[in-house]
């Protein structure tokens, strides 16, 4: 019983990670970025539409996935990847600073979400776990 509700506090705690990381981490990012945002943009081709967001979701979610793993030098990967892939438009000045802007502030979430829960599981396990282990065992 006692491994059972331990499990079903730490799978909620990382579903409570993910869910924050990719959509309040999605409204965070865009509400910061939305001064800075081209009004000239609109006219411009830019590719499927909502995939900029879709992508940071994403990209929220691999890097919380990362960090919680430890694989910290791994991010740079992500890093590169979505910069390889924008690579002509990061001649552009001001996309570049936005792009930059958005992606270090979704990286920054991401990292800060996994430090706090991890922070929130060990605060759990070193006060949770001998209570509910004399709770049971009495």
């Amino acid at each position: 019983m006692f491994q059972l509700d331990l499990f079903l506090i730490l799978v909620f705690l990382y579903l409570f990670a993910y869910l924050w990381a990719i959509f309040v981490g999605a409204w965070f990012v865009g509400r910061f970025l939305s001064p800075y945002k081209d009004p000239d943009s609109t006219k411009k081709s830019m590719g499927l539409l909502g995939a900029g967001k879709k992508i940071g979701q994403v990209e929220r979610a691999i890097i919380l996935t990362l960090a919680l793993m430890g694989e910290f030098g791994t991010i740079s990967f992500v890093f590169v990847a979505k910069s390889m892939a924008r690579f002509e438009q990061l001649k552009e000045r001001h996309f570049a600073e936005y792009y930059l802007l958005g992606t270090l502030l979704s990286i920054l979430f991401a990292l800060i979400t996994a430090i706090l829960i991890q922070g929130v599981i060990t605060i759990l396990t070193a006060t949770l776990i001998p209570d509910l282990q004399n709770l049971w065992n009495s």
